[in-house]
């Protein structure tokens, strides 16, 4: 039983709602001890880290996270790239790992086909781009549409940004414009005041 659920780990309402919670560290089949949520991911290529770290951080966000552990919200989807994105989710979080740290090779197969090798294995791109396409392909393949809220992807990162305009006769329109990205201005140095010392504290 302990090497199905390591395979193919399933959770309970009740295990997903206790996950942000939860400081009780695991014992792996290999011996080792770790916070589920909380382990590694095999470098499979130095050109792919940033692949590791926006998979990795994707699955630490509770709506997004909660939806992927859910088995019955993707019983009927037949994406490969949903399922396999699913199952590392299911994984990184399982009480019931081999080993403290896992492989994304599925996915990372399952992306460079489904990308036509514009990400692949071996090879380095914008982390940026990547996740905008990696984001867009997820609300396509579970149904999304141009419509808010069609998907979990869009009920979670879809926002809404208020722009203010006064024309020339000094009337104000306001207009609300959906996005899920939203580039923001880095402020100037120093970010904090100068300390006691004379010192910027953050330069």
């Amino acid at each position: 039983e302990d090497i199905k659920l390591a395979l193919h780990p399933r959770f309970t309402s009740q295990q997903i709602q206790q996950l942000d919670t939860n400081t009780r560290y695991s014992h792996a089949i290999d011996g080792s001890n770790y916070l589920p949520g909380f382990i590694g991911l095999n470098n499979l290529h130095a050109n792919n880290d940033y692949m590791n770290c926006i998979l990795h951080s994707l699955a630490h966000i509770p709506p997004l996270r909660n939806y992927f552990l859910r088995g019955e919200n993707l019983k009927d989807n037949k994406s490969i790239l949903v399922q396999s994105f699913a199952e590392l989710v299911r994984k990184i979080w399982s009480p019931k790992n081999f080993k403290s740290h896992i492989s994304p090779h599925e996915v990372f197969q399952a992306i460079s086909v489904a990308s036509n090798k514009r990400f692949k294995i071996g090879a380095r791109a914008d982390p940026l781009e990547f996740l905008s396409w990696f984001l867009n392909y997820l609300h396509k393949e579970l149904g999304g549409t141009a419509k808010e809220g069609s998907s979990i992807i869009h009920k979670t990162f879809q926002g809404r940004v208020k722009i203010e305009s006064t024309d020339v006769k000094f009337v104000t329109t306001e207009k609300n414009i959906p996005f899920l990205f939203l580039s923001l201005d880095i402020p100037q140095a120093p970010l904090f005041k100068e300390d006691f010392d004379g010192k910027n504290l953050i330069p």
